[in-house]
């Protein structure tokens, strides 16, 4: 059997995901997690998004076509569209049952703050104990330091 290449460093080539603490793979003892760049929905995407689950609170799930055309915007992958409106519906809505039984979701604050971050209007009214638990936008003051 013939010896492992080696590279420049004197290491072979399967240790080069080796840290210096001798652990394999994306985590480092040292380090924590390798950063890995994250693919991150734009400002266009989630404008979007949030502008169809304003019309769609009580239940929150896009159907085959809608999700099919929302893929083609800014060219979102199937797995990003499904994790950021699962994502969305267990931070920011809130799971009920009418009297039959029926699932239905309400907003909590969190969305409504995050539409108007975003600049959305609100078609209907924010209920009387969402308005209640909401933060008070935030207002920039330009200081001179």
């Amino acid at each position: 059997m013939s010896p492992s290449p080696k590279t420049s460093e004197n290491h072979s080539d399967s240790d080069s995901n080796q840290g210096s603490d001798g652990l394999v793979g994306p985590f480092r003892a040292e380090g924590g997690w390798k950063n890995q760049p994250r693919n991150s929905i734009s400002h266009k995407q989630k404008k979007l998004f949030y502008m169809w689950l304003l019309d769609n609170t009580r239940f929150p799930f896009p159907t085959e076509n809608e999700r099919l055309a929302y893929l083609d915007v800014d060219h979102v992958s199937e797995k990003q569209f499904k994790y950021w409106f699962a994502n969305i519906r267990c931070r920011q809505f809130t799971k009920h049952r009418d009297s039959e039984g029926n699932l239905y979701f309400a907003p909590n604050a969190k969305f409504y703050e995050s539409c108007i971050r975003m600049g959305l209007a609100i078609p209907h009214a924010i209920p009387a104990d969402v308005r209640r638990v909401m933060k008070q936008p935030r207002k920039y003051s330009m200081r001179r330091l």
